[in-house]
């Protein structure tokens, strides 16, 4: 039997849709059941991997890139993410307090990290004379603790949320030059003086970002970006490095399937 090719093209973009719209369903269930009874938070935790592997499912990508202009697909992909980044931040919270609590070893996080994290250390040239500013550390803050760990850096988070920055400032790592803050980034930056910035993946307005750094920054600092475009911003908020007038800008190849990472320098004479 013949099947016509513009067919089953439609039956591709309605097998993504379907699954964009049952993970966001699923997710939105599941922080409810999570904060009624922490038993729900491994089944989120399994649901956030579902989501993860979704992503980086080159058939879901090949999907994805024939229908990059349908509204119904992107508007659907923004829900997901909407309701992905919440559950997130609530997932590290709960982690958070765990390791806390129960005094949890990172070891097993950090080696699923230390790949990517690597990549961008040897891209920024990161070492242990190096003062980092991670913006958007969070209440589990696994990146940071990872440069901080293998470059033996002086590492600060910075988060918005004053809840996170407290139970971060609560994990155990005492041995690692890193702290974190919950402050204005201009006068972050002033106070701190970094010689690297690393804006996470679930940072939302990154141009922002990027405007209330550029003023302070010198020709020698660097802005290490992680961001997610495409499918890919179900799980990240996307950003365009193109529109980086006054920048200058290299993508890294970090090894991640879930976030793409760009490095930026403000431009010589800007």
């Amino acid at each position: 039997m013949i099947i016509d090719a513009p067919i089953t093209q439609l039956n591709d973009k309605y097998k993504l849709l379907t699954s964009l719209i049952a993970y966001e369903a699923q997710l939105d269930a599941l922080v409810d059941y999570s904060l009624a009874d922490c038993e729900c938070y491994s089944l989120l935790q399994q649901k956030l991997d579902e989501v993860c592997n979704l992503i980086a499912d080159p058939d879901n990508l090949r999907i994805w890139h024939s229908f990059a202009q349908c509204a119904e697909v992107d508007r659907q992909i923004k829900t997901l993410r909407e309701t992905a980044m919440k559950s997130l931040c609530l997932l590290e919270k709960h982690q958070s307090r765990c390791a806390i609590n129960h005094a949890l070893s990172f070891t097993h996080y950090l080696d699923g990290l230390n790949h990517s994290a690597s990549c961008e250390i040897e891209a920024a040239q990161i070492s242990r004379d190096s003062r980092v500013l991670f913006i958007g550390s969070g209440a589990y803050p696994l990146s940071a603790i990872t440069i901080a760990t293998l470059t033996q850096a002086t590492v600060k988070g910075l988060d918005i949320d004053p809840d996170a920055v407290r139970q971060a400032r609560q994990l155990d790592t005492a041995q690692l030059r890193i702290s974190f803050e919950h402050t204005d980034l201009a006068l972050c930056l002033a106070q701190f003086q970094p010689t690297h910035i690393v804006v996470a993946s679930l940072v939302e307005h990154k141009w922002e970002v990027l405007s209330t750094l550029r003023p302070s920054l010198t020709d020698s600092q660097k802005v290490l970006v992680r961001y997610g475009n495409g499918l890919k911003s179900a799980f990240n908020y996307p950003f365009n490095a193109s529109l980086s007038l006054g920048w200058r800008s290299q993508p890294i190849h970090s090894g991640s399937s879930l976030y793409d990472v760009v490095l930026m320098e403000k431009a010589h004479g800007n």
